[in-house]
């Protein structure tokens, strides 16, 4: 199933829901961050969001992934578009990055707590975060109360741990 979903997804600007202008007006929201940050953007696939956040806050980006082949293609446009020296690409678990000598100012999730689970990613990164940072994360969630029979089952099988807004 893990190379089908790499198949898919391997040519897409980005892995999950959302685009430029969601992830600006998401940074938007993050007041009071230090002038050069650490921030660390978990799941991030071939770094869409990550650019936004370069070009938004700067500082120092660790962009964490399981898929090498992900965080290559991360790189290569990293670089073309001049962040090469503050976005910093890491094949780890999301969970148990094994390079964390801090704390971070920032942590944004874009689409991939629901990979180990809302609840779960909430606490796994509370733990690496300063005490004043932000995490920020999107989630799949309902946004009726009665969803097609079809839908239900599907979510229901795939990812029970889903909840309404």
């Amino acid at each position: 199933m893990e190379d089908l979903f790499y198949e898919v997804f391997t040519d897409l600007p980005r892995q999950g829901p959302g685009d430029d202008e969601s992830t600006q007006k998401a940074a938007s929201m993050v007041l009071e961050i230090p002038k050069y940050p650490k921030i660390l953007d978990v799941g991030c696939g071939t770094g869409g969001q990550t650019l936004e956040l370069a070009k938004y806050f700067g500082g120092t980006i660790y962009a964490v992934d399981n898929h090498q082949p992900y965080l290559d293609s991360l790189y290569a446009e990293a670089r073309l578009k001049g962040f090469g020296d503050i976005i910093k690409c890491i094949n780890a678990n999301m969970l148990e990055p094994d390079f964390i000598n801090g704390k971070f100012d920032l942590i944004w999730a874009e689409g991939s707590i629901f990979v180990v689970g809302f609840k779960e990613g909430l606490y796994a990164f509370k733990k690496m975060l300063n005490p004043t940072g932000y995490i920020a994360v999107s989630e799949v969630c309902w946004l009726k109360d009665n969803p097609p029979d079809d839908l239900l089952e599907f979510w229901n099988r795939e990812y029970p741990a889903i909840r309404d807004i």
